[in-house]
C-alpha cells in the first residue's frame, strides 16, 4: 500500500462527497439534517481530544472544569426547550438511549409493547435489537390501517393481557402523533412506564408542534439529536415529572458504565447551539417542515403516486410515505432516484409482511423534507421536487442535471 496515495484519495473522496450531498443532491432521508455554520464552527475544538466519565462535576478524570460547565449549561437549554426536569446528554445515539432506559427500569423477562417494524417501529424497539440484549419480550401495538395509527381500544386489551413494563410510543415511519394521552392512564394503572422515542420528531416537538409527550403522560422520552432536531449525531434522554428519582438514577447508572464511558465531548457545544436555534426559530421551522411535507404529498398524489393516508391529509410530520410497488418496489425506486441525485430510502409499509422475497425490496419509500426545509425550500420547491420524482420514476427521464441546477439555489442553511 502507498499510504500517501491512500490518504490523498480519502481527501478527494471526502471533498467529492461534500460537494455532491451539500450542493448537488436533494437530500430527502427522513433521519438526516444539516447543522448551521455556527454549529459547524463549534464542532471543531480541543474537546475532540478529551475524555470524560461520569456526570458533570462528578467525573472520574481531571481537567474537565470547563467541560462540566458547558455540559450543565447545555442540559439547562434542553430542559427549558422541552419543559423537562431531568435530562442526560451522554448517550451517543437514539438506540443507546433506548438501551439505557430499558436497562434502567426493566428486568429480564419483562414485556414491552411497541410498534412492529412494518408499522413503523425502530429495530431497537424489538427483539431484533436491544430488547433481545436486555431480555425483554416485545409485543406489537395493534394497528388501525385506516387511521395509520395505533388502535387504542385493542391496545387497552393487550395491556390487560400482557402486563407490559413499558409502553413504547414513537416510530421510524411516523406520520401522525401517537395516542399517548389516550393510553397513559391505562398503562400506569397496570404499573407500566410510558416511554416515547422522539428521534424522528424531536425538532417538531421543540417547535411546539406534532405533540408534547411529557405533557401527555410519558414518564421518559428518548431520542437522537440529528433528525428534525438539527444537532450533532448523538442521543438524549429526558425524564418527565411522573418519573421517580430512583428510576431516573437507575437510568443514569445504566448509561455509565453499561453503554457509554466517554460521551464524545465535542458534541456538547453543537447540541447547545442547535437548542438555542430551535428556541428562537423552532416554531417557524416546524410549521414550514409540516407544510412542506403536506405540499409534497399532495403534489405526488396529483401525479398519480400512491401516497399513504390521503383521507387524513397525508401527514402531520416531516415524512411522506409512498407505496411504489407498481413502480418496481422501494429498493428499485430509491436506487433509480439516487442516480438522479434524489436521495431517500426504501421502507416497509404498515401491514406489509416481511418475507425473504421483499426483505431487500419492500413496497414503500419514505421521504423526509426537514433538511431541504432547513435549506430554505418552501411549497413551490416541494412541487418542483414532486415533478422531478415523477419525471424520473414514471417518465423514466434522466433529471440529474436538472436536480443539480435546481439545488444550486438552496445551499444556505436557514432558521439560525
Amino acid at each position: 500500500m502507498d499510504e500517501t496515495k491512500t490518504i490523498n484519495k480519502i481527501n478527494e473522496l471526502l471533498e467529492e462527497h461534500n460537494v455532491w450531498r451539500k450542493k448537488e443532491c436533494l437530500n430527502l432521508i427522513a433521519s438526516e439534517n444539516v447543522t448551521s455554520p455556527e454549529a459547524d464552527r463549534l464542532s471543531v475544538s480541543d474537546l475532540s481530544h478529551r475524555y470524560a466519565e461520569g456526570k458533570p462535576f462528578h467525573r472520574h478524570y481531571q481537567g474537565l472544569g470547563f467541560v462540566d460547565e458547558i455540559e450543565a449549561l447545555t442540559q439547562d437549554l434542553m430542559k427549558n426547550l422541552f419543559r423537562a426536569k431531568k435530562v442526560d446528554l451522554r448517550v451517543l445515539s437514539g438506540t443507546l438511549a433506548n438501551a439505557a432506559v430499558f436497562k434502567g427500569i426493566t428486568n429480564r423477562g419483562d414485556n414491552i409493547i411497541s410498534s412492529s417494524i412494518p408499522n413503523g417501529g425502530h429495530v431497537s424497539h424489538t427483539q431484533h435489537g436491544i430488547c433481545d440484549v436486555v431480555g425483554l419480550t416485545d409485543y406489537a401495538f395493534p394497528f388501525d390501517y385506516d387511521e395509520m395509527n395505533i388502535d387504542v381500544d385493542k391496545t387497552i386489551k393487550l395491556i390487560e393481557e400482557k402486563n407490559p413494563k413499558i409502553l413504547l410510543f414513537g416510530a421510524s415511519l411516523f406520520l401522525f402523533p401517537h395516542p399517548v394521552e389516550e393510553l397513559a392512564d391505562t398503562a400506569k394503572s397496570h404499573d407500566a412506564y410510558v416511554m416515547y422515542d422522539a428521534a424522528h420528531v424531536l425538532g417538531l416537538i421543540a417547535g411546539g408542534r406534532f405533540q408534547d409527550p411529557l405533557k401527555e403522560g410519558a414518564d421518559v422520552m428518548s431520542s437522537s439529536t440529528h433528525k428534525t432536531f438539527f444537532g450533532p449525531q448523538g442521543g438524549i434522554i429526558f425524564g418527565g415529572d411522573s418519573l421517580g428519582d430512583e428510576e431516573w438514577k437507575n437510568i443514569e447508572n445504566a448509561i455509565f458504565p453499561y453503554f457509554v464511558c466517554n460521551h464524545h465531548l465535542h458534541r456538547l457545544p453543537v447540541l447547545a447551539q442547535a437548542a438555542y436555534e430551535l428556541s428562537q426559530y423552532g416554531s417557524d421551522y416546524a410549521d414550514q417542515t409540516i407544510k412542506n411535507a403536506k405540499t409534497l404529498a399532495e403534489e405526488l398524489h396529483t401525479f398519480g403516486f400512491d401516497c399513504l393516508a390521503e383521507h387524513k391529509g397525508f401527514t402531520q410530520s416531516h415524512q411522506v410515505v409512498l407505496n411504489v410497488e407498481k413502480n418496481g418496489g422501494g429498493k428499485t425506486v430509491a436506487e433509480l432516484l439516487e442516480k438522479n441525485n434524489i436521495i431517500l430510502n426504501k421502507n416497509f409499509l404498515p401491514g406489509e409482511k416481511i418475507t425473504k422475497e421483499n426483505m431487500n425490496n419492500p413496497a414503500g419509500i419514505r421521504i423526509g423534507v426537514q433538511e431541504m426545509t432547513r435549506c430554505k425550500m418552501k411549497a413551490d420547491e416541494m412541487k418542483h421536487i414532486a415533478e422531478l420524482i415523477k419525471k424520473a420514476v414514471v417518465d423514466k427521464k434522466d433529471v440529474k442535471a436538472e436536480v443539480v441546477e435546481f439545488r444550486k439555489n438552496y445551499t444556505e442553511v436557514g432558521f439560525c
